[in-house]
């Protein structure tokens, strides 16, 4: 904050009398954010009597008005009834014109606060697998599939885990192509460089968000949009997340957990319409656990968006690794399953919650 300051000085009449001098500075004020008015504040007395101006100038904007009170040598007051705004200072002067010309000044230092913004989820990456070059169908069981936007590096999906008839098709316009069929089983996940994004696992609230749209999906299938740990297998490592599946003629929507064994939660959603068009889920994860939303439409801007859940699950102690609280067995990442059933994987979000 500026200093504050007073001075002394002459101008004009050639008086004889002792200098005039104005009072000792009064201490800075700091004024919360919001405030847009400075009740009275004292500023005191001039070593005679004197004719008292204020000015006030401002770090940005108008500067507001200032009032003074007071008479004679003393003491004096000032005040601004309205204009102050948050993050900026001020400098209000005080000018003291004695009878004889004298001039003797004294500043007041002011500053308002910066409101601290209410937390939020803030977009710390989105990947847009619509923008991808189509490529030939992948139909492995194992390996990566380097995803290219106008033949650059994109980005790597991972460790295809896969058995029975099925592909991936990098698809421009589309996204990413899951194909299962006959009892077919593909599935994959996304490495998330977690400290570029300046997140840390211990103590940051993540979302990692999925966004895709169906083609078809048969008796028996099942789609996971999900967080996993070390591998795409749902069935083998610690992950999470909105399963949707068809079992005869009723469609559901459900969150899944696995851990040791697999935990599929209440229906959110259940009935004879088959599934189209676009759908999305939000995986939560944070010191204390995960939470799941699952939503038919686009992502969110916010996972409580969504219009199903939320659901959580606990984190189990026994699988926090090396003492921490981070996500079990591996960093979080973004996993896309189907079987019996085609869809397409859209986007990918990573958000944060600060």
């Amino acid at each position: 904050m500026t200093s504050l300051y007073s001075m002394a000085g002459t101008s004009g009449g050639g008086g004889s009398g002792p200098d005039l001098t104005a009072p000792i500075p009064p201490v800075p004020v700091s004024l919360a954010s919001g405030t847009t008015a400075l009740g009275s504040t004292s500023i005191g007395s001039w070593s005679a009597s004197v004719t008292v101006t204020a000015t006030v100038t401002a770090s940005s904007g108008s500067p507001p008005t200032a009032t003074v009170t007071g008479s004679g040598a003393g003491p004096y007051s000032v005040s601004i009834a309205s204009g102050l705004a948050d993050g900026a200072t001020y400098a209000v002067t005080l000018t003291g014109t004695g009878a004889d010309g004298q001039v003797a000044r004294v500043g007041l230092s002011l500053a308002v606060g910066t409101a601290v913004p209410a937390p939020a989820w803030n977009t710390l990456a989105e990947y847009d697998l619509t923008t991808v070059d189509t490529a030939t169908a992948v139909t492995a069981t194992g390996g990566d599939v380097a995803l290219t936007v106008g033949g650059a590096a994109f980005l790597t999906i991972k460790t295809i885990f896969g058995s029975g008839t099925g592909s991936l098709t990098p698809t421009n316009g589309s996204g990413v192509i899951f194909s299962g069929s006959a009892g077919g089983i593909r599935s994959a996940f996304v490495n998330i460089d977690w400290a570029t994004l300046g997140v840390s696992l211990d103590t940051d609230t993540i979302a990692v968000m999925a966004e895709f749209g169906f083609t078809s999906m048969i008796s028996g299938g099942t789609l996971i949009a999900g967080c996993s740990t070390t591998n795409a297998n749902v069935n083998a490592n610690h992950n999470f997340g909105g399963r949707w599946s068809l079992a005869g003629t009723t469609y559901a929507i459900a969150p899944r957990y696995y851990n040791s064994s697999s935990t599929i939660g209440t229906a959110v959603s259940s009935g004879t319409t088959a599934f189209s068009g676009t759908y999305s889920a939000a995986m939560i994860v944070g010191p204390g656990g995960q939470t799941v939303y699952m939503n038919a439409g686009s992502l969110p801007t916010d996972p409580a968006g969504s219009g199903f859940g939320p659901r959580r699950f606990s984190l189990p102690v026994s699988t926090w690794t090396s003492a921490s609280l981070t996500f079990p067995a591996a960093p979080p990442k973004p996993m896309f399953w189907v079987e019996d059933a085609v869809a397409v994987w859209r986007k990918i979000r990573i958000m944060r919650w600060s």
